[in-house]
């Protein structure tokens, strides 16, 4: 690891540093809060010489004095202390200590107690009864004869004055404390939140070695192989604020992002069938589907989602549509295929439902109709597979082998990294071709996710946002009917409005799967439209003074009403250039971005 691994994981794992600081800290508090309170008071004396041989103050009176500190605790100080205070000597509570101060001739008695009256008369009698048992220790000394210990010593003794000793003058007398000293209670919180900020760490190290879920996008390279296309933020449902917006506005930006990398993602081979999958179920490749056919759309890409869950299907309730009759019927030439494919508001998006769930979806998904299928609509559409997950049933294996490529959702955070080289070895056994990773579930505060660069712009893209939230229903029309490529001609202009000769006998041929539908056998959102001629007949019988925006309005929906499905003939709208007229090959994107 790293020093900057280090720094990430701390920044990661922050409320784990927290918590362990917090808790440690209330630890120690609750634990201070046990401890019986302790009053410390103190009592000074002076060092004396009695004779000549020692000077007062001199290194020798020091050392002298120094040596009887340690009778501080006797029995004979406890004594003396007692029959002062007029009490027992068992009724003495308390701790006493005794020092030379450094660098003078001070004696210091400090007295502990658990009140303050105790603790003041401990240290006061202390230090008159070590006066007294120093006092006679020094008689003792330089007198053969023992001395009453009670008995002060004689200033004027011979043996005092010839040889000299030491004498302890009580000073300063002790003082009542006015508060506690021991425990230290911010001392102990703080011992104890720095005990918690380790145990914090050491949990947080602990987690990253046996977390087993993806984490960063660089684990991705390592555990498919692939690189990643795109990352989708995490979005909540029904998000207000300016947190959510930025979200939405980053998704749509991700998904355009991952729109670009499938264009560029094979240069020696044509990909214009695309699977998407993930290892298991919830993990947004269903709302990856959908996100990234609109932006197909969006683009003049003519883009068909097929729904090739057969187990579980979602996409005609993502799309609002009806979803009794689809791929299963088709594959079991129960209906055409112009029947069951659906068109949506976009005129450039189609999609065909999974229809009925059948008894062998595994055995469709691999059938040679269903191969025929992808055949005939790849010529007119760019294709978005929805795929079972990989690791749940091998229906995601069997379209792999069949689609010119795959994109493989990985939620950050959920999905295990256990589960991915089980799908990369799966996947690989049916050799199929991973275009690259998408990265759902991301948050928007992981600086290493990739979303700096979006944070720093997040002005420009809630811009961008707002704007194409505020346009009107008439500007929606109007941009709708640029992307379809209406001509600006008058409203009274039948001609410019209606679609070329079309053959009107081309219909569909029962059990087979060619495009050829008869414009009523197409179906938008599960229901009939009527033809465009009928449409645009009474569009054109408008009045010129009409509204323009609303007679743009009406043309575009007479437009989107029959769009051209026939795939026995060039159908000029790719964007892969492969028509042999090179004006119609050419996108709308591009005639629309043309004109001056």
């Amino acid at each position: 690891m790293t020093v900057l691994d280090l720094f990430t994981l701390l920044r990661r794992g922050w409320f784990y540093l927290a918590a362990g600081l917090l808790l440690g800290a209330l630890v120690g508090f609750g634990y201070a809060q046990t401890l019986t309170p302790v009053y410390t008071s103190q009592a000074t004396g002076f060092i004396a010489a009695t004779g000549t041989a020692v000077i007062a103050g001199s290194d020798e009176a020091v050392a002298r004095a120094g040596a009887y500190m340690p009778l501080i605790n006797t029995s004979q100080v406890r004594d003396e202390i007692a029959k002062e205070a007029g009490v027992k000597t068992s009724d003495l509570h308390g701790s006493l200590s005794a020092r030379v101060v450094p660098g003078s001739t001070l004696v210091e008695v400090t007295a502990d107690a658990a009140d303050p009256k105790s603790a003041l008369k401990l240290a006061n009698g202390a230090l008159h009864a070590l006066a007294k048992v120093v006092a006679h220790i020094e008689d003792v000394a330089q007198s053969a004869a023992p001395a009453d210990p009670s008995a002060p010593p004689k200033p004027g003794s011979s043996a005092n004055t010839a040889l000299g000793g030491i004498a302890i003058v009580p000073m300063d007398e002790a003082v009542a404390p006015t508060r506690p000293s021991a425990p230290n209670k911010p001392l102990i919180a703080g011992i104890g939140a720095g005990a918690g900020l380790v145990l914090g760490l050491i949990v947080l190290l602990l987690r990253r070695a046996m977390d087993v879920r993806v984490r960063a996008h660089t684990d991705v390279a390592t555990l498919l192989g692939a690189g990643v296309l795109g990352r989708v933020p995490r979005m909540r449902k029904n998000g207000q604020g300016r947190t959510a917006e930025l979200a939405r506005a980053v998704a749509h930006e991700a998904y355009r992002q991952i729109r670009t990398g499938l264009r560029f993602a094979s240069v020696d081979q044509e990909v214009r069938v695309v699977m998407v999958t993930s290892a298991n179920l919830g993990e947004g490749k269903s709302e990856t589907t959908r996100a990234l056919a609109r932006v197909l759309a969006e683009s003049g890409q003519r883009t068909l989602v097929i729904d090739g869950d057969l187990r579980r299907p979602t996409i005609a309730k993502g799309f609002d549509i009806d979803e009794a009759i689809g791929l299963s019927e088709v594959l079991s030439g129960q209906v055409p295929i112009g029947s069951a494919i659906r068109r949506t508001e976009d005129p450039n998006l189609f999609v065909l439902p999974a229809g009925g769930i059948p008894p062998n979806p595994s055995e469709m998904l691999g059938s040679a109709a269903f191969q025929q299928l992808l055949a005939r609509l790849r010529q007119d559409f760019f294709i978005v597979v929805d795929a079972p997950p990989v690791l749940a049933v091998t229906d995601a294996s069997v379209l792999s082998s069949v689609v010119d490529g795959l994109v493989f959702v990985v939620a950050m955070g959920r999905t295990r990294r256990a589960e991915l080289v089980e799908a990369r070895t799966q996947l690989e056994q049916v050799r199929a071709r991973i275009l690259g990773v998408v990265l759902n579930l991301v948050s928007l505060r992981g600086g290493d996710n990739g979303y700096g660069y979006y944070r720093k712009n997040s002005r420009y893209y809630m811009k961008s946002h707002r704007g194409a939230s505020a346009a009107d229903e008439d500007d929606a029309v109007d941009a709708l009917a640029a992307m379809a490529n209406l001509s600006p001609a008058p409203l009274g202009d039948a001609a410019a409005t209606t679609d070329p000769p079309r053959d009107d006998d081309a219909a569909v041929e029962e059990g087979t799967f060619t495009t050829a539908a008869a414009p009523d056998d197409i179906t938008a959102n599960g229901s009939r439209e009527a033809s465009s001629r009928d449409v645009e007949s009474s569009v054109a019988e408008r009045p010129h003074g009409s509204n323009g925006s609303n007679g743009r309005a009406a043309t575009a929906r007479a437009r989107r009403s029959v769009p051209p499905l026939d795939t026995t003939e060039p159908v000029g709208e790719r964007a892969d250039g492969e028509d042999d007229d090179p004006a119609a090959a050419k996108p709308r994107y591009a005639r629309r971005n043309a004109r001056p």
